[in-house]
């Protein structure tokens, strides 16, 4: 039954943490691509094609400042190789867009390698917020956003 149990915590911790790619097709608007994946205190890390551009973005509290700065940290072996961007936020804050053009970041190879990727959100009206995302199936992520509908 210990077995069991542990398997079950193991297999729910595994499948929460993954990437997860679809399309969404509303009825309304042109069909898309969409990748995302969850960490534990509720945020959403974001890949979306927007007219050929890969957008970058978390999704998960409320930001105060319109404009943050973001630092990205990715675990690439044993050691972090670390990243900022100025962060924009969507109109009721609750969305920081690090980027539009995510392929020709300088940030896009660490994320193609890292294992675990460490975002701090440096809101100065609010307090700052860091999230921590499990990194497995990045690569897939990315080819998979990358693909024409």
């Amino acid at each position: 039954m210990k077995k069991l149990l542990l398997l079950f915590v193991l297999c729910s911790s595994i499948a929460h943490s993954q990437w997860i790619s679809k399309k969404i097709d509303n009825g309304f608007d042109d069909p898309y691509r969409i990748c995302h994946t969850k960490e534990v205190n509720g945020g959403i890390l974001k890949l979306e094609n927007v007219d050929g551009e890969i957008a970058l973005y978390i999704q998960g509290n409320y930001t105060c400042d319109s404009e943050v700065t973001v630092d990205l940290a990715f675990l690439v072996g044993a050691e972090y190789t670390r990243y900022s961007f100025t962060g924009v936020t969507n109109d009721d804050h609750t969305v920081v867009f690090f980027t539009f053009d995510f392929m020709n970041s300088v940030a896009v190879d660490a994320f193609k390698a890292c294992s675990l990727l460490k975002v701090r959100v440096n809101d100065t009206t609010c307090d700052s917020e860091i999230y921590i995302f499990d990194m497995s199936g990045s690569t897939a992520a990315l080819k998979y956003i990358q693909q024409p509908l």
